[in-house]
């Protein structure tokens, strides 16, 4: 087993982003994200985290801008 450093390859985002883009614009690639809404609510959102309560990414919204 090897692993790798994600830093190794920022180089090749640029050309990944060309690559995976028109799939998520078409729908091909979706991706999920778990919306907490609030700082009060962040500490449920963190504890969400361990209990297997979140789908996808866990992002706490502190505030729009």
């Amino acid at each position: 087993m090897a692993g790798f450093l994600a830093i190794e390859y920022y180089h090749l985002y640029p050309k990944f982003l060309d690559h995976i883009l028109p799939y998520i614009r078409e729908s091909k690639i979706v991706y999920v994200e778990d919306l907490a809404k609030g700082l009060e609510n962040g500490a449920a959102a963190l504890l969400g985290l361990f209990s297997g309560r979140n789908v996808g990414k866990q992002v706490l919204v502190v505030a729009r801008e």
